[in-house]
């Protein structure tokens, strides 16, 4: 099967089951970059998760920049726009700032070996407001990730824990330690070029689309 076929699968695969979309994702890329390496990437989401038995939904747009300090240590800095709704509270706010960071440890690569374990750390703050009111959001997460090379695609896959804490006009809503599974493809155009596509599932359920280059 071809790397173009199997991306067509892999998108068909996410889209069918992310209903809902929730939590913070690693790609683009999702592979530790080797020493001196950077990477600059736009990835589209959206999000509606139920924190403390209420409905809360999100759509982002963030930038994310990666630098390989080194083949284990891969830092990174996402900045962008976001928007918060939180029904029970009839709250619709628009677009706000949203930034966050972490860094992606190669923690397991094998030599003359396609395959490598890495675990990602991060955390996002986002702000949304409508007219007066307005409300702030943060998230962390831990992942443990499995991934694997061929050719001009990179699958990764593995566990992952956040944690997501909401506030606003007296109200707090949060969540700790929720379990779920992540998947996602980086599709290498040529040697720099690249697609991103990550779902996670079962606990949390989340989609994004990324695009990025490779320097």
């Amino acid at each position: 099967m071809s790397n173009r076929y199997l991306l067509f699968l892999v998108f068909l695969l996410i889209l069918s089951l992310s209903q809902y979309a929730y939590a913070l994702d690693v790609g683009a890329p999702g592979e530790a970059l080797d020493r001196g390496q950077t990477s600059l990437s736009g990835s589209i989401g959206y999000s509606e998760v139920e924190i403390d038995k209420t409905d809360v939904s999100s759509a982002s747009f963030l930038l994310k920049g990666v630098y390989g300090v080194s083949q284990v240590v891969n830092p990174y800095l996402k900045l962008g726009t976001a928007d918060l709704r939180v029904g029970e509270f009839g709250f619709g706010g628009g677009l706000g700032f949203a930034y966050g960071g972490g860094v992606l440890f190669r923690v397991f690569a094998p030599e003359e070996s396609s395959l490598s374990i890495n675990v990602d750390t991060q955390v996002q703050w986002r702000q949304s407001k409508e007219s007066s009111r307005s409300y702030d959001m943060f998230e962390g997460q831990v992942a443990l990730l499995g991934a694997v090379k061929s050719g001009g695609t990179n699958g990764y896959g593995g566990l992952a824990f956040s944690y997501v804490d909401l506030g606003g006009e007296g109200n707090s809503l949060s969540e700790n330690g929720i379990p779920h599974l992540l998947f996602g493809l980086d599709y290498y155009m040529d040697f720099n070029f690249y697609f991103n596509l990550e779902a996670h599932l079962f606990g949390e359920n989340s989609i994004s689309l990324g695009v990025g280059y490779l320097f």
